[in-house]
């Protein structure tokens, strides 16, 4: 099981000096990746449809934060080995032709450290606040997903759908992998397991228990075997957080025997130096 770390880049944690130092302590620690978390922006009215707790935001949405494009460009641009990931980006909310030549772009220059993990998002008047209707955003991600990839390997790709149409062209540099970058899902239940089965390289869960680990990958395989798919090639991806670091142990050690493939430990600490440190520890948290 690999281990990775996750932040937002919002309020001390987007701020140059603390992002510099995430990226290269996980990279120093023989972490797989940084994990982004994403919004473009926070209405400042909105429904309680957060998945989480009471369904609101549990921190200040008023904190400056970081576009995640440009926050996973800083850190890529202070490192050398440590990949970035998102978690996740709603790409119904984006102009997909733009996006993949700004992914793309990326990808090149980092030498292929780039993961894009997607989601359809649970805030109605983010979407419309981006000028996009929110109704049917399962199937605009799952066509997104398939524009990107088209653009991404397709000398001259085109699409014509309900959500994107573009005559053939152009859209270059190409990603450094062959089948592009790859494109990891998150959510849980039935529409998402469907989701990864049909359309990703990963599942990515967010605080998910052991039994929910292993009912995602068993109906991530059963759905891939449907398919065509080896589920050995999907790879499953959960935050790991605890009230001590003993939980947090215990946690990891359960979720590795149960198949998870990567564990992702959030960031803590305000300062470089904080934060380095517990970066730093958490390679020893599997061996207890």
């Amino acid at each position: 099981m690999r281990l990775s770390t996750g932040l937002m880049a919002r309020g001390r944690m987007g701020q140059s000096d603390l992002l510099t130092t995430i990226g290269r302590s996980a990279e120093a620690a023989g972490l797989h990746r940084v994990w982004f978390g994403d919004h473009v922006v926070y209405p400042v009215e909105y429904a309680p449809n957060y998945p989480f707790g009471n369904g609101r935001l549990h921190y200040n949405p008023a904190s400056p934060q970081l576009d995640v494009v440009v926050a996973m460009s800083w850190l890529l641009s202070r490192t050398e080995r440590i990949g970035v990931g998102t978690l996740v980006m709603v790409i119904g909310m984006r102009q997909p032709v733009w996006l993949a030549k700004q992914l793309a772009s990326l990808d090149q220059l980092s030498g292929g450290r780039l993961t894009l993990g997607v989601g359809v998002g649970w805030m109605r008047e983010e979407y419309e606040a981006l000028g996009v209707d929110p109704a049917r955003r399962g199937a605009r991600t799952d066509d997104y997903v398939q524009v990107l990839r088209k653009l991404w390997s397709e000398e001259t790709p085109s699409h014509d759908s309900e959500f994107a149409s573009f005559p053939p062209l152009y859209c270059n540099p190409k990603p450094t992998g062959a089948g592009g970058i790859p494109v990891w899902i998150g959510g849980s239940g039935p529409a998402a397991w469907d989701r990864v089965a049909r359309l990703g390289d990963g599942w990515l869960g967010f605080g998910s228990t052991v039994e929910q680990i292993a009912e995602a990958r068993t109906e991530i395989a059963r759905r891939a075997e449907v398919l065509g798919r080896d589920p050995a090639g999907i790879g499953t991806a959960t935050t790991v957080t605890g009230s001590g670091r003993a939980e947090v142990v215990d946690r990891l050690n359960q979720l590795r025997d149960a198949g998870l493939t990567e564990a992702i430990i959030p960031v803590e600490g305000k300062s470089p130096e904080a934060a380095a440190d517990w970066i730093q520890a958490i390679p020893d948290l599997l061996r207890g």
